[in-house]
């Protein structure tokens, strides 16, 4: 059952730079989920595509997870179990044979995976499962140019939390964030916190990843944190990085620049309290208006 009534949470954000490499990039992600548990961190977050990046190539040579013994859910696992810590494992490649009852049927040539983000507790146990509901199909100033997501990936049917010692936590990822319908359906759930593990390009973090951070956590008062791929990845591919936490009142608790590492922050539910209170938005929405 979720705490209700939880007081502090050590949250560690880790910011990657992943490569082609799948074995680069698992050493990488321990390296700062060890330094995040090192400084006390209870909860970690990875940032999407931590272990495949990019990886259409990738796919099509067989690396979706097909079970919860696949290499990457296993790694997940094993982390969150050695390291004693609540792991969000940010996003990796699923098959999309047989997760949803309802999903409608996709042919040989549109066979497509999801994006998915496991959730495991301290123990290792695999608690929660969030499928990418939005997908990023967009034209960007950038080297690359252009980007679909849904070339690759099927889209998740419903926004998802999980119970926690820090009451319900909700989950995001990347381009969810500018969907403000979504955070208000995580909200409704309860949530207090949402996390987001993410890759915005380096074009739409400078313009637009703080701004939208902070909007979701005022909208909703709550806190609101993202762990972000943040380099160069290739001669086509750079990301924006600052990852970092906002507090309910829409100010940054803490924050990265660009490139590998770790960031703990600690959050109080004071504070969102205090928000609530102060200015009772939430409970003074009129729906239908």
């Amino acid at each position: 059952m979720p705490n209700s009534n939880w007081q502090s949470l050590k949250l560690g954000l880790v910011q990657m730079v992943s490569v082609k490499s799948l074995e680069q990039n698992l050493a990488a992600a321990e390296r700062q989920i060890r330094a995040c548990a090192e400084q006390g961190a209870e909860l970690v977050v990875l940032p999407e595509m931590f272990a495949i990046f990019g990886g259409g190539d990738q796919l099509a040579a067989g690396q979706a997870e097909a079970s919860s013994a696949g290499p990457l859910r296993s790694f997940l696992a094993e982390m969150a179990a050695r390291y004693g810590v609540y792991l969000v494992g940010g996003s990796i490649p699923c098959t999309a044979a047989n997760v949803y009852a309802n999903a409608p049927a996709l042919s040989a040539e549109q066979a497509r995976v999801y994006a998915a983000c496991f959730v495991y507790d301290s123990a290792g146990q695999e608690i929660a499962r969030y499928d990418k509901v939005h997908l990023f199909d967009a034209n960007v100033n950038d080297a690359q140019g252009q980007y679909r997501e849904s070339d690759t990936f099927a889209p998740g049917l419903k926004p998802q939390c999980f119970d926690s010692p820090w009451g319900k936590i909700g989950l995001a990822i990347c381009y969810d964030l500018r969907f403000p319908e979504y955070f208000r359906c995580l909200a409704e759930q309860g949530c207090e916190l949402v996390l987001v593990p993410a890759a915005f390009t380096y074009a739409t973090g400078r313009a637009h990843w703080d701004l939208l951070l902070k909007a979701r956590a005022v909208e909703n008062q709550c806190f609101v944190a993202g762990a972000a791929q943040g380099g160069e990845h290739s001669k086509r591919r750079s990301t924006w990085g600052h990852s970092c936490a906002i507090n309910p009142w829409g100010e940054p608790v803490a924050s990265l620049d660009r490139g590998e590492g770790a960031l703990l922050i600690e959050l109080q539910r004071q504070q969102l309290v205090g928000v609530r209170a102060a200015l009772p938005a939430l409970a003074n929405r009129r729906l239908g208006i």
